[in-house]
């Protein structure tokens, strides 16, 4: 496969050491990275269900219950032999368990969709940026495409593994609402990457 001179332009065979024109030795960079549609898709798989599995502990963290609407879910599945609990402290732990579940259950589901979905997908949001940014930055050359790409794959597979390994309740819903948000999140934060990349080698920080 040729490569193309850096300080030149002029394409060269793949046996040459150096540039047959000018005699550089350094070749231009790519236009398309495929290396960094795969290797950004690894980053945003691990990225998305980091995100997902933060937004779903932010909304059990804002649905935890008062003790108060726990005391009652207690009272309420108790026995009718058995006379009402005044405290938490009185109730079995097993049953102090099950009523914190159930009155969490029920703040979840007072909460409306909005805030749910924001509470969610905040952490997936700003994680998507941010792993564009390391993709764009640490990745060879000019590379925005390539992570908006491998954020696509990222998403399916994590996705994938909601539904089929964790089995949790994200649909693919989740995928056809996020696939174009989750690309030009990638986008912008490989952009942002790319130029950071670009400031820290004109301060002289990285050598060719």
């Amino acid at each position: 496969m040729a490569w193309t001179c850096y300080s030149c332009g002029e394409k060269n065979p793949k046996i040459a050491d150096v540039c047959q024109k000018c005699g550089g030795s350094v070749a231009a960079p790519a236009n398309f990275y495929v290396q960094w549609i795969f290797g950004g898709a690894v980053f945003f798989l691990i990225f998305y269900i980091t995100g997902t599995f933060a937004g779903g502990v932010l909304i059990e963290s804002v649905a935890v219950p008062e003790n108060s609407a726990v005391l009652a879910e207690v009272n309420a599945a108790r026995k009718a032999d058995v006379p009402e609990f005044k405290s938490l402290e009185t109730a079995e732990p097993e049953a102090l368990t099950a009523a914190k579940a159930v009155a969490t259950e029920k703040n979840k589901a007072k909460m409306s969709g909005l805030l749910k979905g924001v509470l969610y997908w905040c952490f997936p949001v700003v994680l998507f940026v941010l792993c564009g940014i390391i993709v764009g930055f640490i990745s060879d050359g000019k590379t925005i495409l390539e992570p908006g790409i491998g954020s696509v794959l990222g998403q399916a597979a994590g996705v994938a593994l909601h539904v089929y390994v964790l089995d949790s309740n994200l649909t693919w819903m989740a995928l056809a609402i996020g696939v174009v948000p989750g690309v030009g999140l990638a986008a912008l934060g490989a952009w942002l990457g790319e130029i950071i990349q670009d400031r820290r080698e004109r301060a002289g920080g990285i050598t060719a």
